[in-house]
């Protein structure tokens, strides 16, 4: 699944030229974490600048609360705004920013499971010029017994905030986080999965023991990280405690090979019912619209200057045959020759699996003209569906080829194909460099059995 939309309440209210532009709040919480957290993105007339920004603290349509502006990746618990990024076009400057503070919409909905909001959000530029969207909110009952209607006491996710989960330099971190090269540390984003029906016995929707979480871009792509909402496992529970939270791992969006940009945490919440099938009353992972959000990172990287998109080469592919769910591993080979002036180095190798094939370690061996015998490897790193193999560091060391002299390097990832894989023509991929100087397609031809 491509989570190709926002979630609930969370599409762009208003062209960012006249309005504000939501990349992405936290859009659905229960009652016991009544916060805002907001990130938008405006287009003002060169030089122009954000001088303030005031929301509904009471969901009202009033922006009365007023806040503080912070430096950016600062990260404070109180009622701030910063502003993360500020790209310079021809006639105009890009304004992207993230928003956080208290919210008093803790009223209990019941009957209801929950009840919405819509928080007004101004921002006014110095040129007295003032911005405006309403961002909806869910807000989920924190109470179940057993005369509620049917959808009280729906699992959730809790929305971290201050210093209550730990974190550095807070809880609430993972929301608005920035990052120059790529890297999220592994505690930035919390998951702490609460389900008011825990060990009910004979209740529907009893049992919580694990969401679905997903990290995509603004533009609506999948993170290679997470090509498909990923389960994680997790201890669900009624009460208020904090000390079942898990910590997602840290991530390196540079080395996956994503693209610059802001990036939304989606997280769907599971509960089963007292036969172990899956509840109605979880969250769909495949409903971009059942997502809570839960973090945000904006990832700012730029190439240097300095970077060299001179090299060239060409890569010699193969067509390989394999039977679905055979025991035996692939290797596609990609012979690499250098067919520019300079030598080519360490670069980055990125290599892409399509549906049936599955790359088996974080690491792609490698053979060289000059020592066929000796077969070293490069490190990399798997992405969570295994389907995206990228080697940041590969040192080819590959100099020209030319009259009298066929210098090459013969790169192979090891890979399995799936007893689903489906029959016909599977094209492994590989990119080198960053920028790409050279791309290629293995051909692997697969038959079933059946």
């Amino acid at each position: 699944m491509n989570a190709s939309t926002t979630p609930q309440g969370c599409t762009p209210l208003d062209p960012e030229g006249t309005g504000i532009r939501t990349l992405g709040c936290a859009n659905r919480f229960a009652v016991w974490d009544s916060e805002f957290r907001y990130d938008g993105r405006i287009r003002v007339p060169v030089g122009v600048k954000i001088k303030d920004i005031k929301y509904s603290y009471y969901g009202n349509g009033q922006a009365s609360q007023g806040t503080t502006e912070f430096k950016r990746g600062q990260g404070g618990t109180g009622e701030e705004y910063e502003v993360i990024d500020l790209t310079f076009l021809d006639d105009a400057d890009l304004i992207t920013f993230t928003l956080r503070g208290d919210l008093n919409v803790d009223a209990d909905p019941r009957p209801a499971y929950s009840r919405t909001y819509q928080i007004r959000v101004d921002v006014t530029l110095d040129t007295g010029e003032v911005r405006t969207a309403t961002p909806e909110i869910e807000v989920l009952t924190g109470a179940w017994q057993s005369s509620d209607p049917e959808k009280v006491g729906r699992p959730f996710v809790r929305l971290p905030y201050d210093n209550n989960w730990g974190g550095v330099p807070n809880s609430q971190a993972g929301f608005g986080y920035v990052s120059d090269n790529g890297r999220i540390p592994g505690d930035k984003f919390i998951i702490d999965l609460v389900n008011l029906r825990q060990g009910e016995k004979g209740v529907q929707s009893n049992n919580s023991d694990h969401v679905y979480y997903q990290l995509v871009h603004e533009d609506g792509t999948p993170s290679h990280y997470t090509p498909t909402p990923q389960l994680q496992k997790a201890e669900g529970h009624k009460d208020s405690g904090t000390g079942r939270k898990v910590i997602l791992p840290a991530i390196d969006l540079r080395q996956l090979g994503d693209k610059p940009g802001y990036y939304r945490l989606l997280i769907w919440p599971q509960s089963a019912d007292p036969d172990g099938s899956p509840s109605s009353l979880r969250w769909d992972e495949a409903k971009p619209e059942d997502a809570f959000q839960l973090g945000s990172v904006y990832y700012r990287y730029k190439a240097p200057a300095s970077i060299d998109t001179g090299l060239r080469a060409t890569i010699k592919t193969h067509t390989l045959t394999a039977t679905a769910g055979q025991e035996r591993w692939l290797y596609p080979a990609f012979v690499i020759r250098n067919t520019g002036q300079r030598t080519i180095g360490t670069v980055k190798a990125v290599f892409t699996a399509p549906e049936g094939l599955l790359f088996i370690e974080d690491r792609a061996a490698f053979t060289h003209w000059e020592d066929q015998s000796h077969e070293p490897v490069a490190l990399g790193v798997l992405s969570a569906d295994r389907r995206t193999l990228t080697c940041p560091a590969m040192p080819l060391n590959l100099v020209p080829s030319g009259p009298g002299k066929d210098a090459w390097v013969s790169v192979y990832p090891a890979m399995e194909v799936e007893a689903t894989a489906p029959a016909g023509r599977a094209l492994v991929g590989i990119q080198l460099g960053q920028p790409a100087f050279a791309t290629a397609q293995d051909t692997i031809t697969i038959t079933r059995t059946n």
